[in-house]
């Protein structure tokens, strides 16, 4: 795979990732202003379990890919703040991404 695809597929998975995260961003905001029970600080691990339990695989996934420690930590992340800054990266990364592979056009 030239590096042209490669860049291709980084930045349009991540663009694509962003509006997935955003969802969940927003699911996350209605969850906790809906719910009694769920606060401001409701985390990843919780959110995923308890709402978005389809998606909750992921932190498996994360347990092959990233250190135990990062993985923790990373759950524990109020789920407020982990997916919106989730999505800024995405749109920073997949942007760089394209601008790369553009060059590679030429």
């Amino acid at each position: 795979m030239n590096r042209r695809v490669f860049l291709l597929a980084i930045g349009w998975s991540s663009m694509l990732g962003s509006f997935v995260d955003g969802a969940l961003a927003i699911y996350a905001l209605w969850a906790v202003l809906i719910s009694e029970g769920a606060t401001a600080s409701l985390t990843v691990d919780a959110f995923l379990k308890d709402y978005a339990a389809s998606v909750y695989w992921v932190k498996q996934f994360a347990f092959y890919v990233l250190p135990d420690g990062a993985v923790n930590w990373l759950f524990a992340v109020p789920a407020l703040l982990y997916f919106p800054v989730r999505v800024l990266m995405s749109i920073v990364i997949g942007r760089w991404a394209l601008t790369k592979a553009a060059h590679y056009r030429r």
